[in-house]
């Protein structure tokens, strides 16, 4: 088979949000995009397919070795090709079956064919799903980007104080060892923790408790953040993006107690 015209590119958990269309302002996002779509001229630029209704998508090399992200093209595609080009997402959809049969029409390919292909896009995957920082490198002149400055994400690694705990097996006496917990006389109890989770790709920690009207959120020790709730399953997310400091941890208060979380280290980003 020659080379493909219309391939498979998952990104990696740790590029999911940095993408141009999420980073840059409108303004800037809108001037790739507007170069973009000039470019093409209503004609998708992998495919040929005709329409009004383009897609922008951007396309990156990466390399574990360095860590890094390269920019390699900003193209109008129609929804066609993209779904392809987001596969995984497609077959999410329902729509994995079409996205199977258009890549084999583009490139002119067998089932045999596209499965060998998939295959190797997703062990990539898995393989840079390793790295949960990249650095960006990108000439954005190049794509009708001149003047814009490219900022990289800084986003801290959460050391998780609570790693491979088992929630659904844990005993009161468990609780009591993990937590600091006061109650108060009331037959409800403290705030129940449910699970903790840490996703270090993205710099967020999901806490999910019963029996809290509120969680605080601490950084070195000052109170960052506060939101409330008013009754049954309370689910809460805190994001540690652009934060500068070391610790951090939260205290779920309800009518039965308190509950003080252990402290969470916050790490300097794995970039280069």
């Amino acid at each position: 088979m020659e080379e493909l015209k219309l391939t498979i590119n998952m990104l990696p958990k740790g590029a999911w949000n940095n993408d141009f269309s999420k980073t840059l302002s409108k303004k800037d996002w809108d001037k790739l995009r507007n170069f973009a779509l000039n470019r093409a001229n209503g004609q998708c630029e992998i495919c040929g397919y005709k329409t009004d209704d383009l897609d922008v998508h951007e396309e990156w090399d990466f390399d574990v070795k360095k860590k890094t992200q390269t920019l390699k093209y900003i193209k109008a595609i129609c929804s066609r090709c993209h779904g392809v080009k987001h596969f995984k997402n497609s077959v999410r959809l329902g729509f994995g079956e079409e996205a199977e049969k258009h890549f084999m029409k583009v490139n002119k390919a067998t089932e045999m064919q596209f499965a060998s292909h998939l295959n190797k896009a997703l062990l990539e995957y898995e393989e840079r799903n390793k790295i949960f920082r990249w650095k960006i490198i990108a000439d954005l002149e190049e794509f009708g980007g001149s003047g814009i400055e490219v900022k990289q994400n800084n986003i801290p690694l959460i050391k998780n104080s609570y790693e491979n705990v088992e929630w659904d097996k844990l005993s009161y006496n468990d609780t009591k060892s993990m937590f600091e917990i006061k109650r108060n006389d009331n037959i409800i109890g403290s705030p129940k923790i449910v699970y903790i989770e840490v996703d270090n790709y993205q710099g967020i920690i999901q806490v999910k408790s019963l029996f809290a009207d509120k969680i605080e959120w601490y950084l070195d020790g000052k109170k960052l953040k506060t939101k409330h709730h008013t009754a049954g399953l309370f689910k809460t997310e805190f994001k540690v993006k652009n934060f500068i400091g070391k610790q951090f941890y939260f205290k779920l208060i309800g009518i039965g107690g308190e509950t003080l979380s252990k402290v969470f280290e916050l790490l300097p980003q794995e970039v280069l």
